[in-house]
Order: C-alpha cells, then sequence, then structure tokens
C-alpha cells in the first residue's frame, strides 16, 4: 500500500519518533529469536533487524544475531505448539531475546477452531516460557482483541498477555496494521477499478502502520517489562476510511459480520492508561490485576 493511502486512513502522521527507532537503540551481543516470521509484520521486523545501511549502527560496531522461521534470514522450522522442538531450538540458539509473533490470528475461525487457537496463541506461548533461558525477555505480540475477550480468540490472547506479564515479560499491543496482510484494503484494492466498494460505514476501528507497528517492537525490546501499545489516535468510521480512499466510487453499505464489534475497544475494562513515552507516540498501559497498580 503506498504511504499517502496508509496516511489517508490513519488520517493523522505517524509517530516519528516511534518509526524512527533503529538497530543502534539494541545491545551489543542480542541473539532475538522470532516466532511466526513469516507474516507480513514478522516479515517487515526482519527487514529491519537485517538493515545493511544503518550507518550508526555499523559504526557502532555492535552485533546482532536473528534466528527466524523466514526464508529471508537464518531459519529453523518451529512449531509452538511442540514442546520437544520448541525446547531443542531454544536451547541450541540461547536467545536473549524472544519474539513471539506466532498466532492464529482469524477471530471467526476461532470460534469453531477453538482448540487450534488456544494451542498456537495460549498453550505455544507457555512452552516458549517454559524453555526460555532464565535472562531471557520474552515479548509477546498482541492485539486490542485480547481487551475484548467475549470470544475464543480474544481469551486466549488475554490469558498469554497474563502468563507473559506474570513471567516478567513483555507486551506488544498493536490494533489493525493497516498494511497487514489479508484486511478489507487488500479485498478493496483487488476490486475491478470503478466497481462498487462494500462497506458497514458504522463500524469504528483503531489503525496503526506497519512501521508503527514495528517501531513498538523495537520500543518493547529496550524498554523495561510491561504493556505497551500505540498511541492510534482515535476511532475511525469505515464509512469515512473509504471515502477518504476512494472519493468518486459507488459505495454499497453492508451490515457488520455476525459477531464483529460494532465499535473497537481502546483497553479493557479492567485497564488504564499508564505513562505516555516517545512524545505521546506509545503508552505504557495498567491493569487491576498488576502489583503496582
Amino acid at each position: 500500500m503506498k504511504k499517502e493511502d496508509v496516511l489517508k486512513v490513519l488520517n493523522r502522521a505517524e509517530h516519528k519518533e516511534l518509526t524512527s527507532l533503529n538497530l543502534n537503540s539494541l545491545n551489543d551481543g542480542e541473539r532475538i529469536l522470532i516466532t511466526g516470521a513469516n507474516g507480513s509484520i514478522g516479515t517487515a521486523l526482519l527487514k529491519k533487524l537485517n538493515q545493511t545501511d544503518d550507518i550508526d549502527f555499523l559504526r557502532s560496531g555492535k552485533t546482532i544475531t536473528i534466528l527466524s522461521t523466514d526464508i529471508e534470514g537464518d531459519h529453523e522450522y518451529l512449531d509452538i505448539t511442540d514442546f520437544n522442538n520448541v525446547f531443542a531450538i531454544i536451547n541450541k540458539f540461547k536467545p536473549t531475546i524472544i519474539i513471539n509473533i506466532a498466532g492464529a490470528k482469524h477471530a471467526p475461525l476461532g470460534e469453531k477452531e477453538t482448540w487450534k487457537t488456544l494451542s498456537i496463541n495460549t498453550l505455544g506461548t507457555k512452552y516458549l516460557l517454559d524453555c526460555a533461558p532464565k535472562d531471557c525477555k520474552v515479548i509477546l505480540t498482541s492485539t486490542c482483541k485480547s481487551a475484548n475477550p467475549e470470544i475464543v480468540y480474544g481469551a486466549s490472547k488475554l490469558i498469554a498477555e497474563r502468563m507473559v506479564l506474570n513471567a516478567g515479560g513483555s507486551v506488544a499491543r498493536y490494533f489493525n496494521v493497516v498494511e497487514s496482510s489479508g484486511n478489507v484494503f487488500e479485498i478493496w484494492k483487488e476490486l475491478p477499478e470503478n466497481s462498487p466498494i462494500k462497506v458497514a460505514p458504522t463500524c469504528e476501528r483503531h489503525f496503526i502502520s506497519l512501521d508503527e507497528a514495528i517501531g513498538l517492537l523495537f520500543y518493547t525490546m529496550i524498554s523495561e517489562p510491561g504493556r505497551y501499545i500505540v498511541n492510534s489516535g482515535y476511532l475511525h468510521k469505515m464509512g469515512d476510511v473509504v471515502k477518504r480512499l476512494y472519493p468518486n466510487r459507488e459505495k454499497i453499505i453492508i451490515e457488520p459480520r455476525r459477531g464483529d464489534r460494532l465499535t473497537e475497544r481502546f483497553l479493557a475494562t479492567s485497564e488504564g492508561q499508564g505513562k505516555s513515552l516517545l512524545n505521546n507516540g506509545v503508552i505504557q498501559l495498567t491493569n487491576i490485576h498488576d502489583e503496582a497498580y
């Protein structure tokens, strides 16, 4: 997706303090293991970590080692639902940071594929925590759906978040990433030119850019353990979004899919906004269940 279209969706500027974070912000000698790195967010993170034109990083003389399941970098097969496989890979690589991006991401399917969703999102997270070296930082990439655990997907992510936080790890929670694969923008883009666009206009969603999502992961890697989220700005009505992207196209109004939320929540009812960080680009969340709340 073109950056100009991304900004039309966001209806704001990107948080530059967040998108400008680079390799030099990491400590020397980090060994980073990334699960589920063949998706859109994992691939973008790998590209950022594999940058060879970062002058400040090259001058620093730091060494960062990356292991992933993506074909672009050093990779090995890793099934986080297989304890023996997880143990073998972690024991071999001995990571200092684990970024768990692997996950069952299709919320409606989660209602039917209950065990698959729980196995990947919850049990897989537990295996990573059980096998992680003592001083390894575990980071879970989570989503806004964990703040609304009335469906299997949300419940599985909420439990995974709680396990990671209780183990001293971190959670990077992002909303709808504009350039991520499988979203509505890809569907609209594939439509024949000038054909009508179907939209549920009153549905409200939070959006962030792919660069902001990657920046959030970088920030979480260099920060104290906690729960972090990008400040998305505000809710967008999908009717307004489609008008900004396709002002001259005919729109066909449809009802939201059964089970879809009309309005997306920024926080769970048990959560509050803690510190604002990076000029308000990142928000650290608090929860009534946190010891320091």
